[in-house]
């Protein structure tokens, strides 16, 4: 397949995943520990004072009913399929590279399974201004190529909670079978009442 440009915010283009075995993509939040300056000298602030950053995947049927969530609880942590996981909870940003990873499985998951929509979400009373270098991406699995990649640090992000970050729906008309969209949108989040009805407009 010939290689396509990565989606820009607000477009659409074939999933360019690899097409072998479990047909694994990854997708990965990243940030990093909150620290904080004494003098020249940075320490590591306290736990309960952390950033906290959740990366959650929301499904949808080809009617964009809402049927199922996968997210960083220990309860939410897998599919009713097991073919879409969560790594679990980070709470801080400890550790190089992702620091919370959605896995999904493109060969195994339901037929009835028509979209995924990926939610970033920072917890308790910060916004992604205050958090240090996020970042989301989704990734192909086989070959660890980027397929998109969002920096949270533009000005719509200064006071904003939430990043409805991007999409996987299947597409008959692609030559994956699948369409990625890059949504990159930032919602009000008092103006939501129910996460799952307000991203059916995504699926």
């Amino acid at each position: 397949m010939t290689d396509i440009p990565a989606p820009t915010e607000g477009q659409s283009a074939p999933l360019q995943h690899t097409k072998t075995l479990h047909e694994r993509i990854i997708i990965g939040l990243g940030w990093d520990v909150r620290e904080s300056k004494v003098g020249t000298v940075s320490h590591i602030i306290s736990k309960d004072s952390q950033h906290d950053l959740d990366i959650n995947c929301f499904v949808y049927d080809q009617n964009r009913t809402f049927i199922d969530f996968v997210g960083a609880e220990a309860a939410d942590n897998m599919d009713e399929s097991g073919k879409i996981y969560h790594s679990g909870d980070n709470m801080c940003g400890t550790g190089e590279g992702d620091d919370e990873t959605i896995t999904v499985e493109l060969a195994n998951i339901p037929a009835h399974y028509h979209a995924l929509v990926f939610l970033v979400e920072v917890s308790g009373i910060h916004v992604f201004s205050e958090v240090e270098n996020p970042e989301a991406r989704i990734v192909d699995s086989m070959s660890n190529k980027e397929l998109i990649n969002a920096q949270l640090t533009d000005e719509r992000a200064q006071n904003s909670k939430a990043f409805v970050f991007a999409s996987i729906t299947r597409d008959n008309n692609s030559p994956t079978g699948w369409t990625l969209t890059n949504i990159s949108d930032h919602p009000d989040i008092s103006q939501i009442q129910e996460w799952g009805q307000y991203l059916a407009q995504y699926a």
